[in-house]
């Protein structure tokens, strides 16, 4: 009797912990992340951006029903993070579901504020059948609202929705100029950057030779000048950083024409400009074992496309531990220059990125030969830098900051038939170094977050032939192992029972 009342009496207090823990999760919301971005935890901008909003967010979604496990679970996932966001929120964020296939009514209304239909290919009893269904969200604050047309599974919902608020609740946009009259790529072929910058930024062009007031701008953008400026203008971006501002300069130290297969130096006066504040970028090109394809019209009884290594588009992967390098992975460069650290100690200089252990630079001029055959002695000059900023009194007394990649070519999206896309990580990297220019935490940490790049550790040619050996010879050394043991241990057990007096 005695163990029965025992049972009972655990069995009550299990049930009175689960209820008591049940009640309390709904005032307590607790969920550790081990994921190694961080995918389930709000970042700190997040929570800052929540914290600034001073009107109801009303988020509505355009959903269909009977959707595939794969969609449901990015739902199911989206609807987590509504949580996490409402739980950090200033205001209540109400979420209202539509389903657009239940009427046609619904289904206008949808396609009105900007959600269309997308074809989705379903399996339904062996049988494969196109549905039409509707997968996108409005977030409305204030008389404001912005549109994600499609909830694509596996994007960073995260960063996509904490833009959107910004977008919907910033006041005044901090101005950004962009340097032009010397040849420099037109904002239209800047697509990719422009729509990072347009969230915190207002992009304004600016021509040096024409009177204006700098200071006017958060920082100052000089990008890929292909013919000289004049000490003039040099002079007025001198003033403008003797007051603190701040410029970001993408130089071609160097021009690759592939049409006609060579490589020749650029001169435009920027470098010199900027030797005079402490950074020599070099007129040479890197070229880099780790690199980008390009891809050639292989000939033989028929012509088709091949991918080949092309040393002169490097794949960066080393960066520092600084702010504009923060979460970056892989960045992608075409005919990128070193450069080097040429000023005294007064100013603080930082190395950004680097290139492999395997790379080397090509004094200019050179010739391109895409089925060139590269060997070990053409990757003499291991880590090489290829980003770099600076700080402190460049000028005057002033803080000022200055940042430089060996490459203007990095975010240059092109146009028409030219056009294309750019790797995430050069246009993460110009919108985190603006926002370090204009010391602002901005999207920074939040821009990055989430895993983009892992590649493959690469290995020397040693380390793989003595892995292609060890795999192949070590299976037969345990089984020659194996079998010695064996063997002498039949032959001791034999001996021993062949001694007189053992019995059998």
């Amino acid at each position: 009797m005695r163990f029965k009342d025992n049972v009972i009496a655990r069995l009550v207090l299990v049930l009175s912990c689960l209820i008591f823990l049940n009640v309390l999760s709904a005032y307590l919301f607790l969920r550790v992340d081990f994921t190694a971005d961080k995918r389930y935890t709000l970042d700190k901008v997040t929570k800052r951006i929540l914290s600034e909003v001073e009107e109801p967010i009303i988020i509505t979604m355009y959903v269909s029903e009977d959707l595939p496990p794969d969609i449901n679970r990015t739902i199911r996932d989206f609807k987590h993070l509504m949580t996490e966001y409402n739980a950090h929120s200033t205001k209540r964020i109400e979420i209202e579901e539509v389903n657009p296939n239940a009427s046609e009514e619904l289904e206008m209304k949808a396609i009105e504020v900007g959600i269309h239909p997308v074809p989705l290919e379903v399996r339904e009893k062996d049988q494969v059948k196109v549905q039409k269904v509707f997968l996108g969200l409005v977030i409305q604050v204030g008389n404001k609202s912005e549109t994600i047309p499609l909830i694509q599974p596996g994007i960073a919902m995260e960063y996509n929705l904490s833009t959107l608020i910004k977008r919907l609740t910033i006041q005044d946009k901090a101005k950004i100029g962009y340097v032009v009259g010397h040849g420099e790529p037109v904002l239209g072929t800047l697509d990719q950057m422009m729509k990072e910058l347009s969230v915190l930024y207002d992009l304004k062009e600016i021509n040096l030779n024409r009177r204006m007031d700098l200071s006017d701008y958060k920082a100052i953008i000089i990008l890929s000048p292909f013919e000289p400026i004049s000490k003039r203008e040099f002079k007025r971006l001198d003033n403008y950083l003797s007051t603190g501002g701040s410029i970001f300069v993408g130089i071609d130290r160097v021009n690759g024409i592939l049409n006609h297969g060579i490589g020749v130096g650029l001169n435009t006066n920027l470098e010199t400009w900027l030797e005079e504040k402490g950074i020599l970028v070099e007129d040479a090109f890197i070229v880099d074992r780790k690199c980008s394809t390009v891809t050639v019209q292989e000939k033989s009884y028929f012509s088709y496309p091949q991918q080949v290594n092309f040393p002169f588009l490097p794949l960066i992967t080393e960066f520092s531990d600084h702010s504009i390098t923060d979460g970056i992975e892989a960045m992608i460069l075409q005919f990128a220059s070193p450069m080097k650290y040429v000023g005294d100690s007064t100013l603080v200089y930082n190395e950004l990125a680097w290139t492999s252990d395997v790379s080397g630079k090509l004094k200019v001029p050179v010739s391109f030969n895409i089925g060139q055959i590269w060997r070990p002695k053409d990757f003499l000059f291991p880590r090489q830098v290829v980003a770099a900023a600076i700080h402190g009194p460049i000028v005057s007394d002033q803080e000022a900051r200055l940042c430089v990649i060996g490459d203007g070519n990095f975010i240059v999206n092109g146009v028409g038939e030219q056009r294309i896309t750019i790797q995430p990580d050069n246009i993460n990297f110009i919108a985190n170094a603006i926002d370090w220019l204009s010391d602002d935490t901005g999207l920074m940490s939040l821009r990055t977050k989430g895993v983009q790049s892992r590649p493959l550790n690469e290995l020397s040619d040693s380390k793989v032939l003595f892995i292609k050996y060890f795999n192949f010879l070590f299976p037969l050394l345990i089984v020659v192992i194996h079998g010695l043991f064996q063997f002498r241990r039949k032959k001791l057990k034999r001996t021993r029972l062949m001694k007189p007096g053992v019995v059998r």
